[in-house]
């Protein structure tokens, strides 16, 4: 299974278009597919001295081996229920433009053939690579906490502000 993945809109599972600020309800109508719903609020308030709005308000929906093949990833939402970001773990392969990114390959292939989309990738920590003007982030399986220089994660999102400061 591929995810066409357009960075300027959302993205395309099985010729459905998923675009960015689309509604929670019309994501799972459309993939009609169980999932679990993971709503959480991640406390952060103690370390800011007890400032609540530091507290991070998660919506994501996780879905698990959709359409009965192998994979994992997950959609989030934002306070108001729209799609924000797509996270992909493994099993499925990643078409931006006219590259196509498949899992366990190395990383360096798709960071050489991207480029010509994005000059400002770079290497935010060991294994973990930008791609700011694709609103995109890739690791490899050792900064995922594996084994090797293959690709083992896929983000994307309507807005990477918070992963360029």
């Amino acid at each position: 299974m591929t995810i066409e993945y357009i960075p300027t809109s959302g993205f395309i599972i099985d010729s459905f278009s998923f675009n960015w600020s689309d509604p929670r309800e019309l994501i799972r109508e459309k993939l009609n597919q169980k999932h679990k719903e993971d709503d959480r609020v991640i406390e952060l308030a103690e370390y800011f001295d007890g400032d609540e709005s530091q507290n991070i308000h998660q919506y994501r929906d996780i879905y698990e081996n959709y359409k009965a093949a192998e994979n994992y990833f997950f959609l989030s939402y934002d306070e108001n229920g729209l799609l924000s970001e797509v996270e992909i773990h493994w099993g499925i392969s990643i078409k931006v433009y006219d590259q196509i990114l498949i899992f366990d390959t190395p990383i360096q292939i798709f960071l050489d053939n991207l480029s010509l989309y994005d000059d400002t990738a770079h290497e935010t920590e060991e294994g973990n690579y930008l791609l700011p003007k694709l609103k995109m982030s890739i690791a490899t399986s050792e900064a995922m906490g594996g084994n090797g220089d293959g690709l083992s994660y896929f983000y994307a999102g309507k807005n990477i502000d918070h992963l360029i400061e």
